[in-house]
């Protein structure tokens, strides 16, 4: 359990976990992150062990599975100082592993499951990834078209197209999503979806790569599911309430995404800083002008503002608030942290000038990361679709 207090002083294993994350952090310097974040994708080996060394991966997952035992709060705290740090991509790398994998599973697994998966997870030596988005269907997951029939031996053939899959090159498990009740056959359409525990390696399904203009450190994918064979034993949670089940799985992934932007952000006007005083034109510091001051100023104000949405959802999932009233701010704090990111890191290009379009400066690699972030998980209009009708109580707009 975490042991975040209602208030703004950072608790001693909040502030542990950052020093952490600094010494870490420490290590990678921006030559390495390109080339993670790079065409190649260079494999971050090293800095995913120090990691778990470290105790990350496993910041979430209870004792007795090997890890921490700790709470969000916490989880926030190492992903936002990696990325404050020059650690770029770590919400993604974090996302597909210790959310998708680490908190799913503890959250929704059987004991069995938990047994076998976590403590792999938690030391790095197993990877996940998640197939839920689909082509068609996009934000609107009920209406799927992957779909799982069972037949009379107990086997589930799973049928159907999955877009956008990060990591499933190098994941060992997927986290798979599919109909297992037809949606003409369940009472409401968020029902009859169950989470299945798959192969990414199995021969019955092809993944084509996508080639997309965004640094990160995993690649995406397109896949097709051609009769993959699951059991009952696959199954995570409960049959045919996964996308209920799911709230637990993209509420702390919006939250990941949420606190790397901040990160992102905070790194990119440091840059901005920096630079800002050092650059002299007319004999004096850039940064000496209001004109360059006033919009780094505010950028960064937005990002502080923004944490503590971050702050307030992480500790609602930690003291076990309702998951629909989490929800709501999760998503405050994702439609926040996104679009601060990305005027955080726009800004820092602008103060840099021409330069800031160098690579070298870092500023423009972390300009086009921030757009992703607007856009998944969760759009920021979807994220103002959520809040205008379950906050607002307006009626619903899609």
């Amino acid at each position: 359990m975490s042991s975040a207090q209602v208030g703004f002083d950072t608790t001693e294993s909040e502030e542990a976990i950052r020093e952490v994350a600094r010494e870490i952090a420490g290590d990678y310097d921006q030559d390495y992150w390109m080339e993670v974040n790079g065409p190649e994708k260079r494999r971050p080996t090293g800095y995913w062990r120090d990691c778990a060394d470290a105790g990350l991966l496993g910041t979430t997952v209870p004792e007795e599975f090997g890890g921490q035992g700790l709470g969000m709060s916490e989880l926030m705290a190492a992903v936002e100082e990696l990325v404050k740090n020059g650690c770029f991509g770590t919400e993604m790398l974090f996302v597909v592993n210790v959310i998708f994998g680490g908190v799913t599973l503890t959250q929704h697994g059987s004991r069995e499951q938990k047994e076998e998966y976590l403590e792999p997870l938690v030391d790095g030596d197993l990877h996940f990834c998640m197939a839920l988005t689909e082509p068609n269907a996009g934000h609107n997951a009920p209406e799927m078209d992957t779909h799982a029939e069972q037949t009379e031996d107990n086997i589930y053939r799973i049928n159907g197209p999955k877009q956008w899959i990060s990591g499933i090159d190098r994941a060992d498990k997927m986290l798979l999503v599919a109909r297992t009740t037809p949606l003409e056959e369940v009472s409401k359409r968020t029902m009859g979806v169950s989470l299945f525990l798959a192969d990414p390696e199995d021969d019955a399904i092809d993944i084509r790569q996508l080639e997309t203009g965004i640094p990160h450190p995993e690649n995406s994918f397109e896949l097709d599911l051609h009769d993959y064979e699951a059991t009952e034993d696959d199954i995570i949670g409960t049959k045919g309430m996964g996308l209920y089940q799911l709230f637990d799985t993209v509420n702390p992934e919006r939250l990941v995404t949420s606190a790397g932007g901040i990160g992102l952000g905070r790194c990119a006007l440091n840059r901005a800083i920096d630079y800002a005083s050092d650059r002299e034109v007319f004999d004096q510091p850039i940064g000496s002008h209001q004109a360059v001051q006033h919009p780094i100023a505010d950028a960064w104000s937005k990002l502080e503002a923004a944490e503590q949405l971050v702050n307030k959802a992480a500790w609602m999932m930690d003291e076990g608030k309702d998951r629909r009233d989490t929800a709501e701010i999760s998503n405050m704090a994702k439609l926040r942290a996104t679009e601060a990111a990305y005027e955080a890191t726009d800004q820092a290009v602008q103060t840099h000038g021409g330069k800031g379009f160098l690579r070298k400066h870092g500023v423009v690699e972390m300009w086009k990361g921030s757009r992703l972030a607007r856009v998944a998980p969760g759009s920021t209009e979807m994220m103002l679709n959520d809040i205008a009708e379950h906050t607002l109580d307006l009626p619903r707009s899609y």
